[in-house]
């Protein structure tokens, strides 16, 4: 860290340790107020209580000259609140909900007693938020009761407004589900599991999943967040684990499915293939008590779950005797959580908690890849968590977090054959990303301080952190692709080959980091209906430095940026910029947020808010690959390409595995294919929206919001090798060389209408989204998911050079993500005879794909180029997708504290085919249809049911 930046984190970890400062913890709960006479006069001095009954834990406080009052950090859960001061009737309030990451308020009407008098009123869970964040709260009510396939945090997550329900398709996170949102494809939300950092700093999107068995509550936030929130240019998904309570209570579980519970996929039956073997057993235990009634707690769960399934291979004829047969796919994933909880004092609380996570899958499995293209993976994750808060006086509070947390990754491979590719997506021999490993480990340190307080008569609720992340280990082994990638030219095993490519050295590296963030927030009680929240953050990470003197590539893009003026992203190693790559600068983030209740009654809220966001730029998006470049020696050591097959000295097609290798190309020495720009830049996003929440009803809220966000400098990839004037920019070096950047953009614009409906036995909550998103990232408005680099947008008949170029405006066009109508639905209802029938309904309009040639059209070096007369990369609409998913539960109890619950489950009741990844080459077998269906992996689920028993006490 330079002088100046480590003057600024002093300062701002000063200010968070000796400055007045206060709101609720990251992973806490909030709870304010005001006292009132029945004439509304504003009543000081006033004793508030807060207990938690279940945990005993008993906060207290006083009224202020204004009558407000405000717990800034309590653990959520259900309190009773006591207000009383001599002269009034003690009036208790109870069932308070408190929810996680969330403010409630909870304003009390005294009336003057002569004798001692007790009022007791029940609080209902408000309808409508008033914060100007946008998100959702997702209680124990519905994690316990809706249908969720997988059940992890992303199945509730997608109810929030903009979301979408994704899978995480990284090689490191088999089985992870994702939430996308806001354009973005899952991997820019920044994940907090009771305080503690959750999120992969290699890859981006959650590290390790925790059981749901485990949680208390979540709350998921799409937009306009306090500046305390930050390392995301999305969302932020806030986890509050369950602690113990004063009873013993547990449970044993199991779901099970097979494959006469299951439809036949699509992929299946257009293979005329018979149902392919399916078995998934998901079952657990979780059991929590007293240690020392309403001062110690624990809780502790543990869950496996086994899955066999199979996958039908269809190589389009191209190896026809594995054509419509299956291969086994199975994966073991294992999830354990045990958790502490300690008042030390009426003024301390204490948690520990642990988590672990191990699993293993098959890599690569799906019907086009072969199973000798396939692999095994295995991941390993650990981490432990100690907070501590100190209650310092009625209005001052501070929370302190350390976590540890390491994870390593696998992936090794069937096959150490070659590698064939052929055009329509088919690949056998061993796989181009196999072998390879992934560590990580790191130390977190976190610190906030609050205070309340009253300034010129107005209320002030300030709060103040720093966040230091220490990761001494960053890196691993990606020595990949030492069998050698032959591209064929058609779709026969007998083809010509048009390139080959062959990989040797060691590549590997480490890219250790430290990660730096301070805050400073303001929540302006204005009067009794207007508060302002306002704040700022600053963030800084270093590791990101890079010297790439030593990196062979460097002359030679030297000489071609001298050579080929016209190419502008040769520019940087023209001036300079590419030599040595500095670290990023420090990024101050300003926020700035509102809410107004028009009537002062919580039923009637204008919100909005502004604010910049900086996310941290996931290593295997930026350094990684430029830093092996330089650390390792590794590279391409054989290169051939010839666009019409390449041949034999005696002029006959060269064959893989059967004729030696044609002459060397590329002159046999060892050059990487990785090199960075000029330096990164921290992707960021500048977000507004504006929002109104009404209790239309005493049974229903709605809310609509309007959102604006500009994402810049988001990290981007592409083969910068053309063939310029008959030859290649770089000489004797491979056209698969890649030029890593910072110069991707995006923009999504939406508008949201939700809704939550509550009685006494039927709950339904739900969102409609308009939205647009379009960029020139491709995939999705984050900073890691990179578009297929052998596609060149832009790159068109008769296109110049520059076409080649990210930002030429050919390259910009809908995101994969974009998708102009989303609806999401849950419902759920306590039916008569203890039976509980719930719902999930979620829905999105089609999606885009690029219109591809198929073929070098331009004669620039690389085949995908854009067809003919299309304007734009994502031009063409695929499908849309739909899914009902649906459960039946019915409860037995013996005894009240004993019970047994069966369920029965059934996902994508209506069995939509939800065809994707469509085929959008021309020229070629299926073009404008659908490659993969529900079913197929990573696609969801066709129609299938599942059995589960739930045994509590």
């Amino acid at each position: 860290m330079n002088s100046r930046s480590l003057k600024w984190f002093a300062l701002a970890l000063a200010m968070a340790l000796f400055l007045p400062t206060l709101a609720f913890g990251q992973s806490q709960s909030a709870l304010s107020g005001t006292v009132a006479d029945a004439s509304g006069s504003p009543v000081p001095g006033v004793t508030v209580t807060a207990t938690n009954p279940e945990t005993g834990l008993v906060r207290t406080t006083v009224t202020a000259a204004d009558g407000t009052y405000r717990f800034p950090s309590l653990p959520p859960g259900t309190y009773k609140v006591i207000a009383e001061l001599s002269g009034f009737a003690t009036v208790t309030t109870e069932n308070v909900v408190l929810n996680v990451a969330s403010e409630r308020e909870l304003n009390v009407a005294l009336k003057q007693a002569s004798v001692t008098e007790a009022i007791t009123v029940t609080a209902e869970a408000p309808l409508v938020a008033t914060d100007p964040a946008v998100g959702t709260v997702v209680s124990q009510n519905e994690l316990e009761n809706l249908p969720l396939n997988g059940r992890q945090f992303a199945n509730l997550a997608s109810l929030a407004p903009g979301t979408q329900l994704s899978v995480n398709a990284d090689p490191t996170k088999p089985g992870q589900l994702t939430v996308a949102l806001n354009g973005g494809s899952g991997r820019n939300v920044n994940y907090l599991i009771d305080g503690g950092d959750n999120t992969d700093d290699t890859i981006g999107g959650a590290l390790q999943n925790f059981n749901l068995e485990a949680v208390q509550e979540f709350k998921i936030q799409t937009m306009s967040y306090k500046a305390e929130f930050g390392r995301s240019s999305g969302g932020v998904l806030s986890v509050v684990t369950k602690s113990g309570t004063n009873d013993f209570d547990g449970s044993v579980y199991g779901f099970f499915r097979d494959k006469s519970l299951n439809e036949k996929t699509e992929t299946e039956k257009q293979a005329g293939a018979d149902k392919g073997e399916y078995k998934r057993k998901q079952y657990g235990v979780s059991f929590g008590g007293p240690i020392i009634k309403d001062k110690a707690h624990f809780f502790g769960t543990y869950e496996k779950t086994k899955r066999d399934t199979t996958v039908t291979f269809d190589t389009g004829g191209i190896f026809p005797s594995i054509d419509g047969t299956s291969g086994a796919i199975p994966f073991e994933d294992e999830l354990g959580t045990a958790k502490t909880s300690w008042n030390l004092t009426a003024k301390q609380l204490v948690q520990v908690r642990y988590g672990y996570q191990k699993n293993s899958d098959i890599y690569g499995a799906a019907p086009q890849y072969t199973p000798s293209n396939q692999g095994t993976i295995t991941n390993n994750y650990k981490s432990a968590l100690l907070g501590h808060t100190w209650t310092i006086s009625g209005d001052k509070l501070n929370e302190f977090v350390y976590q540890w947390t390491r994870f390593e990754n696998g992936i090794l491979p069937n096959s150490n054959e070659p590698n064939l590719y052929f055009p329509n997506g088919v690949q056998s021999g061993q796989n181009v990303n196999t072998p390879q490993t992934t560590v990580q480990e790191k130390s977190q340190f976190k610190d906030d301080f609050s205070w309340s307080t009253t300034l010129g008569g107005k209320r002030h609720d300030f709060k103040i952190g720093g966040n230091y992340i220490h990761e001494p280990i960053l890196g691993g082994d990606f020595t990949t692709g030492t069998s050698g990638q032959f591209a064929m030219l058609n779709n026969s095993p007998t083809s010509p080959v048009a390139a080959i490519t062959i990989f040797g050295g060691f590549f590997g590296d480490q890219t250790p980091v430290n990660q730096y963030n301070a805050y400073l927030q303001d929540d302006w009680s204005f009067n009794n209906q207007l508060t302002f929240n306002i704040g700022v953050r600053y963030d800084r990470w270093e590791g990101f430095d890079l010297d790439q003197r030593t990196n062979p590539l460097l002359p030679l893009f030297k000489a071609a940026a001298n050579a080929h003026p016209e190419l502008g992203f040769l520019k940087p190693f023209k001036n300079g910029e590419a030599d040595q790559i500095e670290d990023m600068d420090g990024n101050f983030a300003p926020r700035l947020g509102f809410t107004y209740d028009i009537k002062g009654d919580a039923k009637h809220i204008v919100r909005g808010g502004y604010g910049i966001y900086y996310d941290f730029p996931y290593t295997n998006a930026t350094t990684l690959f430029p830093a092996a470049a330089v650390q390792s020696t590794y590279g391409i050591v054989y290169s051939n390409e010839n666009a019409t097959g390449i041949k034999n000295a005696n002029g006959t097609f060269f064959r893989p595995g059967i004729d030696p290798l044609p002459p060397n190309q590329g002159g046999g020495a060892i050059l990487p294919n990785n090199i960075a720009q000029k330096a990164w830049k921290a992707p960021r996003s500048e977000q507004i929206s504006l929002g109104y929440s009404m209790q239309a009803t005493d049974w229903l809220g709605l809310t609509f919001d309007a959102v604006h966000i500009d994402y810049t400098d988001i990290p981007y990839r592409f083969r910068a090798n053309p063939v310029v004037g008959g030859s290649r920019i770089l000489p004797g070096v491979s056209g698969n060389t890649r030029l890593w950047m910072s110069d991707g953009e995006a923009t999504y614009k939406g508008f949201n209408v939700g809704f939550h409906a509550r009685a006494s036995k039927f709950e339904a909550q739900g969102f409609y989204t308009w939205s647009e998103s379009e960029g020139n990232v491709l995939t999705g408005a984050d900073e890691f998911r990179l578009w297929d680099n052998s596609l060149q947008p832009g790159a068109q008949l008769n296109a110049p050079a520059y076409a080649l170029d990210p930002l030429d405006s050919r390259n910009f066009g809908p995101l994969f993500t974009d998708a102009r109508h989303k609806l999401t639905v849950s419902t759920l209802y306590h039916a008569p005879f203890d039976i509980n029938v719930a719902g999930i309904l979620r829905y999105r309009s089609a999606t885009p794909y690029t219109d591809l040639a198929g073929s070098d059209v331009n004669g620039d070096g690389y085949n995908n180029d854009l067809a003919s007369g299309v304007s734009h990369v994502n031009s063409l609409r695929g499908g849309s997708f739909s899914q009902l998913d649906l459960r039946v539960s019915k409860e037995f109890r013996f005894g009240g504290d004993y019970g047994v619950e069966l369920i029965g489950e059934i996902f994508n009741l209506l069995n939509e085919k939800n065809g994707t990844r469509f085929n959008g080459t021309r020229g070629t077998t299926g073009f404008g249809e659908p490659t993969v269906f529900a079913g197929d992996p990573l696609q969801g689920e066709q129609r299938l049911a599942q059995l589960g028993v739930r045994f509590s006490f």
